[in-house]
C-alpha cells in the first residue's frame, strides 16, 4: 500500500511541472482573460451577497483565485494546483477499497478533463473550484462514515449533501451519485440508505427552483449549472460527471484481482501516457488559435502595450478583429498616416469589423471609440458591455470612470472610483484618478482627458450616431480639437474605401488645420492619386516634391508592365506599403 502510495506521488511530482508548462504555453491566454471577466471587491457586503447565492461558495472562491490571473504564469499554475489535487484526492478515494496504482492515472485523466473544459469561456471557473470541493467532501464522507452505524453515517450524508448544494450547487448531486455508488458497491444490504443523498439533492432542487433562487432543474442538478447559459449541453460537458461513478464502480469490482507489481507499473506508466496525450491532442483540436490570439491582443491594450499587439506572432491578417487591433495599436504609436499599409489591410473593415452584438467586440469597440474621441458611443458600449458580463468587466469599468470624468459627471465616476478601489488590481489607479473629480480644471489640463472633453461636440456632446463611424468620427473632426486620432481613423477609412471625393474633400478642410507642420506620408499619396495631372494644387495642398517624385517613378513602372505584358504587382513590389499600391491591387 505504501509503495503504491509512494508511485503514485512520484508520479505526481513528475506530471504537475509538465502540465503548468503545458497551461502556460497553450492555454494562459484565455485564463488570463478570465481576470477580465469579472470585479472581485474586497469588501464585506459584496462576499455576504456572493455566499447568500445558491453555490455562492464556489464563485466566491473562484473570483478571489482569478483576480490574480493578471500576471504571467500565475492562472497557470493555480490552475494546475487545483486540478493536481482534485486528481490525488479522487486517487486516495479509489485507493481505499483498490489498491492498484493503475487508478491513479484514471483519477489524473478525470481530473485533467477540467482542464478541457476551461478552453470554453463560457465554462465557469466556479466548475473547476467545485470539482475541488466535490473531490474533499466524497473524501471526507469516507473518512468519517467509516466504522459508524448506519444512521450516522446517513446523516453525515445529508449534511454534506446540503452544504455542497447551498454552498457549491449542482455538483452536490455529484456527490449524491458517487457516495450511494461507493455504499452499495461496499455493503448491498446497507447502501440502499444512501439513496436519501439523491433525494435530498432533488428536494433542494425543487425548492431552490420554485422559489426562483435557481432558473431550471439543468441548472440545479446537472452541468448547465457551471456554464453560461448560451453553451448547449451535450455528452462532452457531461462526461467527466458521467466518468466518476463508473470510475468508482470499475474499481471497486477489479478489487480482486492480483497482479504483480512489475505489471501494475507498466500498465501505469502506459494508461498515463496515452491517458495524457489524448489530453493534448483533444486540447490542441479544441483550442481555437483566432480566439487565443484575440485574449492576447485584449490584454495588451488593457495593459497600452500597443508594441505587443504589433509584433504578436499570432496575428491573424485574415481576421478583421485582429486587423482592428492591431490598426488601433499603430494609432497610438502615431504612424497610422505612415504606416497603415505596410500591414495587410482588407477595407474600412480593417479598422472596424462590422457591428456584432458580443461582450469581447464591444469591449474592442469601446476602446477604439474611445480613442477617436467618440465619447458617447464608447460610453454606450463599455456601460453596456459592463453590466452584460455578469461580475463586472474591471477594463470597462476603468474606461467608464474616464468618460464619466470627461463629461463632469464626477457623481458617477466617484462611484466607480469607489469600486475600484476595492480590487486587488486597480486599487493604486483609481486611487489616482481622485485627482480629478469635481476638479474641471484638472480634468481640462490633463493630455487624455483634456483633449478628449474638447472633442466632444458643441451641439450635441451626448450623440450616438447610427450611420457608423464614419458619422461619428466627422462630428468630432468637426471640433477642430488638436487631438489628430479621430481625423486620421476618418482619412484611414476613406482611403480603404478608396473613397476619393472623400479623401479630396477631407484634405481641402481639414488639412492645414491638423497637419500644419506637415501632411503624413500616406495623405499626400493619396492626393497625387486623384490630383496627378496637377502638380500645382499638389503642391498647394503640401505634397512634397520627394513624394511627387516617387509618384512619377511608381506610375511609369506602372505603365511599362502594361506594355510588356509583366506582372503589375511584382513590378511595383517595392511600392508595398504606399496607398499607390493599395489602390491599384487592395
Amino acid at each position: 500500500m505504501k509503495l503504491t502510495k509512494n508511485i503514485a506521488l512520484y508520479l505526481l511530482l513528475l506530471i504537475t511541472p509538465l502540465y503548468v508548462w503545458y497551461l502556460h504555453q497553450s492555454q494562459e491566454p484565455m485564463l488570463m482573460y478570465r481576470e477580465q471577466q469579472q470585479i472581485f471587491l474586497w469588501d464585506g457586503d459584496y462576499v455576504a451577497r456572493l455566499l447568500k447565492q445558491t453555490g455562492g461558495f464556489a464563485t466566491l472562491s473562484a473570483q478571489f483565485l482569478v483576480q490574480f490571473f493578471s500576471a504571467p504564469w500565475i492562472s497557470s499554475v493555480i490552475t494546475t494546483l487545483i486540478i493536481t489535487l482534485i486528481g490525488y484526492i479522487l486517487w486516495l478515494i479509489l485507493h481505499r477499497f483498490n489498491k492498484s496504482v493503475i487508478w491513479f492515472p484514471v483519477s489524473m485523466f478525470t481530473a485533467y478533463l477540467q482542464g478541457m473544459y476551461l478552453l470554453e469561456i463560457g465554462y465557469h471557473y466556479d466548475g473547476l473550484l467545485a470539482w475541488l470541493m466535490f473531490a474533499i467532501m466524497l473524501y471526507l464522507y469516507l473518512s468519517l462514515s467509516e466504522n459508524t452505524s448506519a444512521i450516522f453515517k446517513t446523516l453525515i450524508g445529508i449534511t454534506l449533501t446540503l452544504l455542497l448544494y447551498v454552498y457549491v450547487g449542482s455538483i452536490a448531486s455529484l456527490f449524491a451519485i458517487s457516495a450511494f455508488s461507493f455504499d452499495m458497491l461496499h455493503d448491498v444490504r446497507k447502501g440502499w440508505m444512501s439513496s436519501v443523498y439523491i433525494l435530498t439533492c432533488l428536494l433542494a432542487a425543487l425548492i431552490t427552483v420554485a422559489n426562483g433562487s435557481i432558473v431550471g432543474f439543468d441548472y440545479a442538478l446537472w452541468t448547465k449549472g457551471y456554464y453560461e447559459y448560451h453553451v448547449e449541453q451535450g455528452l462532452w460537458q457531461s462526461l467527466s460527471w458521467i466518468v466518476v461513478p463508473l470510475v468508482i464502480i470499475a474499481a471497486k469490482l477489479t478489487s480482486h484481482i492480483k497482479l504483480k507489481p512489475f505489471i501494475h507499473l507498466t500498465l501505469c506508466i502506459i494508461l498515463l501516457f496515452s491517458g495524457g496525450g489524448f489530453i493534448y491532442l483533444q486540447s490542441e483540436k479544441k483550442i481555437n488559435k483566432d480566439f487565443r490570439t484575440l485574449t492576447e491582443l485584449n490584454r495588451s491594450v488593457n495593459q497600452e502595450d500597443w508594441e505587443g499587439i504589433v509584433n504578436n506572432k499570432n496575428l491573424n491578417y485574415q481576421n478583421y478583429l485582429h486587423l482592428n487591433y492591431l490598426n488601433l495599436a499603430i494609432s497610438h504609436q502615431g504612424r497610422m498616416m505612415t504606416d497603415l499599409f505596410k500591414y495587410p489591410q482588407k477595407g474600412s473593415q480593417s479598422l472596424l469589423v462590422s457591428y456584432q452584438a458580443y461582450n469581447d467586440i464591444n469591449v474592442l469597440f469601446s476602446h477604439i471609440y474611445y480613442h477617436t474621441g467618440v465619447i458617447s458611443e464608447a460610453l454606450c458600449l463599455s456601460f453596456g458591455t459592463m453590466i452584460a458580463t455578469t461580475f463586472g468587466n474591471p477594463s470597462m469599468l476603468k474606461l467608464l470612470v474616464k468618460e464619466r470624468l470627461i463629461y463632469g459627471d464626477y457623481q458617477v465616476a466617484e462611484k466607480y472610483i469607489t469600486r475600484l478601489e476595492k480590487t486587488y488590481g486597480y486599487k493604486d489607479w483609481a486611487v489616482e484618478m481622485r485627482k480629478f473629480l469635481f476638479n474641471d480644471e484638472a480634468v481640462n489640463n490633463d493630455p487624455e482627458l483634456g483633449e478628449k472633453r474638447k472633442s466632444l461636440p458643441t451641439s450635441q456632446p451626448r450623440f450616438v450616431v447610427l450611420d457608423g463611424l464614419t458619422a461619428d468620427l466627422i462630428k468630432v473632426v468637426e471640433t477642430g480639437t488638436e487631438e489628430q486620432n479621430a481625423l486620421e481613423y476618418l482619412m484611414a477609412m476613406l482611403m480603404l474605401d478608396k473613397n476619393m471625393p472623400g479623401i479630396k474633400s477631407l484634405v481641402e478642410k481639414y488639412a492645414d488645420i491638423f497637419w500644419h507642420t506637415g501632411l503624413p506620408t500616406l495623405v499626400q499619396e493619396a492626393i497625387t492619386t486623384y490630383a496627378e495631372n496637377d502638380s500645382d494644387y499638389c503642391a498647394t495642398h503640401g505634397v512634397t516634391q520627394d513624394t511627387m517624385n516617387r509618384f512619377q517613378v511608381f506610375r511609369q513602372r506602372a505603365l511599362e508592365a502594361r506594355r510588356n505584358g509583366q506582372n503589375q504587382q511584382a513590378a511595383l513590389a517595392q511600392f508595398r506599403g504606399t496607398f499607390w499600391y493599395y489602390y491599384m491591387f487592395g
